[in-house]
């Protein structure tokens, strides 16, 4: 089981700060839940990308949950 978790300040998304957790396969969703709550008790990681809130309060955070695949697909 591996999870990866990255983070930036301007997201693919209206260019919000943004969190990705990418699992493999076979990960549980008890593990990815671990991995979620990692990133929410994490000021650190809120810091450094520039999120701004209140200590219960995560809106405005893009958390995008996605299985990693083995081969990327390239169009071509």
């Amino acid at each position: 089981m591996a999870i990866s978790i990255s983070a930036t300040k301007a997201g693919p998304c209206c260019g919000k700060p943004a969190v990705e957790i990418a699992y493999d396969p076979g990960t549980t969703l008890d593990q990815i839940l671990e991995a979620q709550k990692q990133v929410f008790g994490d000021k650190r990681l809120a810091k450094a990308i520039g999120f701004k809130f209140c200590a219960g309060c995560y809106s405005g955070l893009d958390l995008n949950i996605k299985q990693k695949f083995e081969q990327i697909v390239q169009p071509g």
